[in-house]
């Protein structure tokens, strides 16, 4: 259910170590993965406002030693969370299928895939790297993805569908909490925002409406306990309009 988790040395809030026992981190990872089928429904874990996103996704990706991951699914969102339980915080998706926050993805020709990896990235709103964060203005060809920027979801709504790198399908999670303390490993942005271990920080629950939460747990990101989304939103075309 769940794979490698982030790297320890990037943690800068809670438990260093958390994902999967064995699987070793690459350097600078800041995420976790949940390992789910190709095109599964990813779920938001808390209410949350959509605050940028970057589409990479390319048919293949070539490895420095000569091997090719295809298909190499790479469309990221990241949001802010909308929740009192966690003020601040951002949360990180990322080798994602698709987005139906992103009305124009693999429908307008400028915001499909490329041929290969690399050769094109198109970013807008809030990104956040190991070392800092800043803002990207959207250039023409990235206003073709209609990114829904501002837009809530709340939790338990879908944000997209896992893809895959190469045969490997998961839906890696990212999270940036808000603490008093300064992250020394800031260079530019927030420095108040840390990365923390998602599988040891937090505590996780299925969703399933009209459940109470307790404070400050999360959703799992996928659909569990008997709870499933409307059969149309199951579809990896399926698309939210401006106005929902």
């Amino acid at each position: 259910m769940y794979g490698t988790g982030a790297d320890p040395n990037i943690i800068t809030l809670g438990p260093k170590v958390g994902g999967r026992p064995g699987w070793e981190p690459y350097s600078n990872k800041t995420s976790m993965e949940f390992e789910v089928d190709y095109g599964s429904p990813v779920l938001a874990p808390i209410d949350m406002v959509l605050v940028g996103f970057k589409n990479q996704s390319a048919e293949y990706r070539t490895r420095p030693d000569g091997q090719k991951d295809a298909p190499y699914d790479d469309l990221l969102l990241y949001f802010e969370s909308a929740s009192p339980d966690w003020p601040e915080m951002i949360i990180g998706v990322y080798h994602l299928l698709g987005s139906p926050l992103l009305p124009g993805h693999n429908r307008h020709p400028d915001c499909g895939e490329t041929e290969e990896w690399g050769s094109r990235t198109l970013a807008q709103g809030h990104m956040f790297l190991p070392n800092d964060d800043y803002v990207m203005d959207p250039t023409e060809e990235t206003l073709s993805c209609d990114a829904l920027i501002g837009h809530t979801v709340k939790r338990g709504e879908l944000i997209g569908f896992a893809g895959s790198v190469g045969t490997h399908s998961m839906a890696p999670f990212r999270f940036k909490v808000s603490h008093p303390s300064e992250n020394p490993t800031v260079q530019k942005g927030n420095r108040y925002l840390h990365w923390v271990q998602p599988g040891s920080f937090f505590y996780w629950k299925c969703y399933i409406p009209d459940t109470n939460f307790p404070s400050g747990v999360l959703a799992y990101p996928f659909e569990c306990g008997d709870y499933l989304l409307p059969a149309e939103q199951r579809d990896v075309s399926f698309k939210y309009s401006p106005s929902e």
